[in-house]
């Protein structure tokens, strides 16, 4: 028994959960939904700036590139709630049958009471039945029994009431997930389409370089040395950084030094690395509207697997004279220029370092205080290609951390 008893509170139990999970699954299917409609809406208007030139670029494969993965991860979330609505249209269909049953049942035993009534209905004269009492207690009784019947009645109506009202509910909620159904469906083969223009519209950009293939694996190893200059430029200046907050701290407390790849912090610089660190997933971007170019870590270039890309942070494709803003409150380090179309900007937040880079113009200097979303600096755009890029790193001390996991989605 009491197995039976433990066995049915953990169906109960599963039952509740999944349709909770479902729900869940359904809001987060359609916020991904819009979120990449809004990637790939982004992604067609970059491209629409860039294909202003008639020499198919980098800038354009990549674009073209991430919004495949876009739009292929927006088919398969239609696929997930076009499922999800075949279950809810199929416990809708089974809903309707039980209470259509329910219903059947109800109408029956309240046609019973009427024909009763009717049969009985000189019997059941109220005042005639009522003064036919042998005695006030008699009298009494009847009173109350006709008080029963009518209640009985009229809660079986009642009944029929609540239950016809379920049916239409169920109805127009079936209704609702049959269209929105269709509606998934039409999107889904639309998408389809349009995902095999654009693979093929790839692949003829793709084979346009690949007759480039010698001239862009040389641009691309260029750009990869003066990145690495840069990246030893960005880790001198932080390591310098963290001396000197050791250095401040060794004298503070009379000892000679802390571990080397870890960062003495005063009360208010902890404070800000707690809020930061509990701010991962949800940091803004570090611009307003863009596209991620290129990822975090190693991968091989969109046109020759024979060039490895090592990016410590990730690249974002933007409009023409956007601004680069900070991602969180924090202190200026420094503004460093690499070369004269590349000026970064260095953002401390406790232990945490944001670095900004490819920037045409800086707003800002070493040693002030800047604002979450504080415009810092105006993004460089590549005449020869119409591409506007911006270079965003994100470290812990010496650590490199996947900016990706950090940003808002």
């Amino acid at each position: 028994m009491r197995h039976g008893l433990k066995y049915c509170l953990l169906v109960l139990l599963t039952l509740v959960l999944s349709m909770g999970y479902a729900q869940r699954t359904k809001e987060s299917l359609e916020k991904e939904i819009k979120s990449l409609q809004k990637e790939i809406e982004t992604a067609n208007k970059l491209l629409k700036e860039t294909s202003k030139n008639k020499e198919v670029t980098m800038n354009q494969v990549s674009l073209m590139n991430k919004k495949i993965k876009d739009r292929q991860q927006l088919i398969n979330a239609c696929n997930e709630q076009i499922k999800l609505l075949d279950r809810s249209i199929a416990k809708g269909e089974k809903n309707i049958k039980s209470l259509n049953g329910e219903l059947k049942k109800l109408g029956g035993e309240y046609s019973k009471m009427v024909q009763f009534a009717y049969k009985n209905k000189s019997h059941y004269d109220q005042l005639e039945f009522l003064f036919a009492a042998k005695d006030f207690n008699q009298a009494f009784q009847r009173m109350r029994y006709i008080r029963q019947f009518a209640d009985a009645r009229k809660t079986k109506m009642d009944q029929i009431s609540n239950t016809r009202q379920k049916v239409s509910k169920e109805v127009e909620e079936l209704r609702k997930n049959k269209e929105e159904q269709a509606a998934l469906l039409a999107e889904q083969k639309a998408q389809q389409e349009t995902l095999i223009k654009e693979k093929n519209e790839l692949d003829s950009q793709v084979k346009q370089l690949k007759k480039q293939e010698g001239k862009i694996q040389q641009n691309i190893k260029d750009k990869q040395a003066q990145a690495k200059k840069f990246q030893k430029q960005i880790d001198d200046i932080i390591a310098e950084e963290i001396r000197k907050a050791n250095e401040r701290a060794a004298k503070e407390a009379k000892k000679k030094g802390t571990k080397p790849d870890k960062m003495a912090l005063t009360p208010a610089e902890k404070a800000l690395s707690t809020s930061f660190s509990a701010n991962k997933g949800k940091l803004p971007w570090p611009v307003e509207r863009g596209v991620i170019s290129s990822s975090y870590g190693k991968h091989a270039s969109s046109i020759s697997d024979k060039v490895v890309i090592t990016n410590n942070g990730i690249d974002i494709v933007t409009t023409e004279n956007a601004k680069a803003r900070c991602v969180f409150d924090g202190v200026v380090v420094t503004v460093v220029k690499p070369s004269a179309s590349n000026i970064g900007v260095i953002i401390r937040h406790g232990d945490y370092f944001t670095v900004y880079s490819q920037l045409d113009e800086a707003y800002v200097n070493r040693g002030d205080k800047v604002k979450t979303k504080q415009d810092i600096g105006r993004v460089h755009t590549d005449r020869s290609e119409g591409k506007t890029e911006l270079h965003f790193e994100l470290r812990q001390g010496k650590d490199c951390l996947n900016p990706s996991t950090w940003l808002a989605k």
